[in-house]
């Protein structure tokens, strides 16, 4: 019996659900590269100016312009407000934020519309007028009121002698500041001086390199103790059949789950029913730190290691047992070397989870300067103090230690492991 009158058989084409699984895997790496491209274009790499109060006079505007007194030659910088459509300068309209040199006395705010509130900054550039050297600390003086510039740095310029470079504020008022200059440098009669870039000013920062410190050695101790407990304990779920198993695997599972804020808190009252000596030296001090982080990071390296155990057949175990190795022996000599790779993924897993720890480290240790702050702390510091571009500058910090460190393990062979 002839089928030619049946249509003949066609396979669908993958290309949909090629593109399906295109569109959904892509938005999210799509995000992710969005969050840390938007973290490194806010940020201003540039040195910036030092300015003075603010020109304009606040209030509304009264007709189709604002004149604005300024003094011919200094060097003036203008950010544009919502109602702003430029600023009329010498027959040129200035748009966006940026400097300019007065070329007159006079200049002119262009609102959108009339009867709205100004909403435009325009600040002069401070320049020095006296510089005092008393003692190996130099006091300069600026013409303008720059506002109280502590816990900052402060580029020199123009100056050498020793002067040229970042310097630490250390003392601060309207008009003045002051900073330490070498033994023996020679005396400046003129120099520049500007803002260093928000990541220089955090890595100078000894807050900040307290917490980069302690947020190195706190993640390499808590990564260490938590292969220590994890190969043992993923060895043994891995390996052994025994009653209360599941409860066990619950258990070891409820850090994964448990919001952070919890864990520290549960932390903080365990605490309080041991001895007063262990309670005086771990909470609020650097070994709660190591702890809080262990807690979490410690959950994700157990869980790492024994799946890595899971891929590794029991019959290559069996077959050393049956060839005169102990079970100690078959472990190091068999086991281990085949795990390796999921002992590097186990690592740094732990590594990259405790570096990102703060929840628990808030609530157990505590957030005190040169004390207890990490890197996590250190931003939520900067945010609570309001500077913005100081706890995107030690976000950045955070990215790309994670990434070097992924980046690493990744070199020296780490598998794939997924849980």
């Amino acid at each position: 019996m002839s089928d030619r009158g049946q249509p003949p058989f066609k396979v669908a084409s993958d290309k949909p659900f090629l593109i399906g699984l295109g569109v959904l895997g892509g938005s999210y790496l799509l995000i992710i590269a969005a969050m840390v491209l938007a973290d490194l274009v806010f940020l201003d790499y540039g040195d910036r100016p030092i300015l003075g109060n603010e020109v304009i006079q606040q209030g509304r505007y009264a007709a189709d312009d604002l004149p604005v007194r300024v003094k011919q030659g200094r060097v003036y910088h203008f950010r544009p407000g919502k109602n702003e459509k430029g600023l009329d300068h010498n027959g040129k309209t200035l748009r966006g934020d940026q400097s300019f040199t007065a070329a007159t006395d006079e200049i002119s705010l262009l609102p959108a519309k009339t009867d709205v509130p100004v909403t435009a900054s325009l600040r002069v550039e401070t320049t020095v007028s006296t510089v005092a050297v008393t003692n190996g600390v130099a006091t300069l003086t600026m013409d303008e009121p720059h506002g109280l510039l502590w816990g900052e740095f402060i580029r020199v310029r123009g100056a050498g002698g020793g002067w040229d470079g970042v310097h630490e504020i250390t003392d601060t008022s309207l008009t003045q500041l002051s900073f330490v200059v070498p033994e023996g440098a020679e005396a400046a009669d003129s120099l520049q001086l500007s803002k260093p870039n928000p990541l220089v000013q955090a890595l100078r920062n000894r807050d900040i390199q307290f917490s980069i410190m302690l947020s190195l050695i706190s993640c390499t101790l808590t990564t260490l103790l938590s292969l220590w407990v994890a190969v043992p304990i993923g060895y043994v779920m891995s390996r052994f059949e025994f009653r209360g198993k599941p409860f066990i695997d619950t258990l070891l599972d409820i850090p994964i789950v448990l919001p952070p804020l919890v864990v520290g808190l549960s932390l903080l009252i365990l605490f309080r029913y041991v001895p007063d000596w262990l309670s005086d030296v771990v909470v609020y001090k650097w070994p709660a730190v190591v702890l809080a982080q262990f807690m979490v990071a410690c959950a994700f390296a157990v869980r790492t290691m024994r799946v890595t155990f899971d891929q590794i057949p029991q019959r290559y175990e069996q077959v050393a047992l049956t060839l005169g190795c102990n079970r100690r022996q078959a472990f190091w000599r068999v086991i281990m070397p085949q795990a390796k790779g999921g002992l590097i993924a186990a690592g740094t897993l732990a590594w990259a989870r405790a570096l990102g720890e703060f929840g628990p480290i808030l609530v157990f240790a505590g957030a005190t300067r040169q004390k207890t702050e990490v890197l996590p702390t250190s931003a939520f510091l900067e945010l609570q103090a309001g500077r913005t571009e100081g706890m995107l500058a030690v976000s950045l910090i955070m990215i790309a230690a994670a990434a070097v460190v992924f980046i690493v393990a990744r070199t020296f062979g780490m598998k794939r492991i997924f849980a």
